[in-house]
């Protein structure tokens, strides 16, 4: 008799444990990265700090690259990234301090297929050519940013308990 609960119970919790034994995705960080161009094509691409291309135009591309982390015990799969990009704007030859913050003008997605159990990979996350078109027109009108905001979310699925979101902040010379 007693056997006969407990079997139920013991498939009962089996269960429940392996539903909260889910993957665990993690944004860890982001760095940035300029391409050096050579015929229209990146030739390699260097960490950075300081974006050091200024007005009129950009002469490399530019891209950041996240790291994500499933600290789970499964592979998580179907997994999407949204982010954007947000100037803070100054006149051309204005101080740094004088910079307003913008709204965005980059909106992407970005799709990761799939990130094995205890992983870490890194996701490059595209800005051109929105960054450049966007650049040309404000060097047109005597602006430029002083510093280029991203911000990254895991967008939301089912079995999620919380929202993740992760920033960073690139200076640019002027």
């Amino acid at each position: 008799m007693i056997l006969r609960r407990a079997i139920p119970l013991a498939v009962a919790l089996a269960m429940a444990a392996a539903g909260r034994a889910s993957a665990e995705l993690v944004l860890e960080s982001v760095h940035w990265q300029v391409g050096r161009l050579v015929r229209g094509r990146v030739a390699s691409w260097v960490d950075v700090k300081v974006l050091e291309d200024g007005p009129p135009r950009m002469e490399s591309r530019l891209r950041a690259r996240l790291v994500l982390k499933n600290r789970g015990p499964q592979t998580s799969e179907g997994i999407l990234l949204s982010y954007s990009l947000t100037p803070r704007l100054a006149q051309t030859g204005a101080a740094m301090s004088d910079g307003v913050w913008g709204i965005p003008f980059l909106i992407e997605e970005r799709r990761v297929p799939k990130v094995g159990p205890n992983k870490i990979i890194e996701v490059p996350l595209e800005t051109s050519p929105g960054l450049s078109l966007y650049l040309r027109r404000l060097s047109r009108s005597g602006w430029w940013p002083d510093r280029l905001r991203l911000q990254v979310m895991l967008v939301p699925h089912p079995g999620v308990q919380s929202i993740q979101t992760l920033e960073d902040v690139l200076e640019v010379k002027q």
